[in-house]
């Protein structure tokens, strides 16, 4: 049995996914945290707390009465967003057992720091990801689990499937 310890999540903004395949996607994420908890040792969930795929990890990950890590890019992360999913955030970091800012206003360059904090933190991500989108913050975070090797749980909402993927490390 492979252990992982620490499990990040990587995913696309819910005006990224068909509203129809929002509900799987959540219980996909349910299934996983439960599973990994179990099988596989996850001891920790790490979340970058936006909304969609970030949130419903966080909120999977404390359900499953795992750790919850949140990484927060700014401190102003849900200041747009609608009352309710604001709401969600604060809940979410209120639980988490430790809260990691990146920076103290809106940057791309803390979006970035923060997915790079969660891959170096994680044993292993899960990806909820369509494979034809290559670019975004989901697409970035790929590549750069690809490059260095770490195993992929990618989760695909178009084909209502979930895999796993062992990269290998590319070439320097």
């Amino acid at each position: 049995m492979t252990t992982w310890p620490t499990v990040m999540v990587t995913g696309h903004r819910p005006q990224h996914l068909k509203p129809a395949v929002h509900a799987w996607v959540r219980s996909e994420l349910d299934r996983l945290a439960v599973k990994l908890r179990d099988e596989h040792g996850m001891a920790v969930g790490v979340s970058g707390m936006a909304i969609g795929a970030d949130l419903w990890w966080a909120d999977a990950v404390i359900c499953a009465g795992v750790k919850l890590d949140a990484h927060v890019p700014f401190p102003q992360q849900p200041d747009k967003w609608q009352k309710e999913d604001r709401d969600e955030w604060m809940r979410l970091c209120r639980a988490a057992w430790t809260l990691k800012t990146y920076g103290g206003y809106f940057d791309v360059k803390t979006l970035h720091a923060r997915n790079d904090g969660m891959i170096k933190a994680a044993d292993v991500a899960i990806a909820v990801h369509l494979p034809w989108k290559a670019s975004g913050g989901t697409a970035s975070a790929v590549e750069k689990l690809t490059g260095l090797g770490k195993p992929i749980i990618h989760v695909n909402p178009a084909a209502r499937v979930t895999t796993i993927r062992m990269p290998q490390p590319t070439a320097a």
